[in-house]
């Protein structure tokens, strides 16, 4: 996959505008899918797809973030 095509936890959300917690609820709660883990606990890093958090991001924010 193409490294532009892909979000690090921190990169996710800024551009969702959502704190680091938000974001583990929202993994846990199904609202966003992991696309790759790097590691194991706590400190693993999380990857995701662009495409899937650009669907996330409200439609008056896409814009003004871009």
């Amino acid at each position: 996959m193409n490294p532009e095509q892909i979000l690090d936890r921190t990169e996710a959300c800024r551009r969702l505008g959502i704190s680091r917690q938000t974001l583990l609820s929202w993994i846990r709660k199904g609202k966003l899918r992991i696309w790759k883990r790097v590691g194991h606990g706590s400190n693993a890093a999380l990857l995701f797809e662009r495409k899937h958090i650009e669907a996330l991001v409200p439609s008056d924010s896409r814009t003004a973030l871009s």
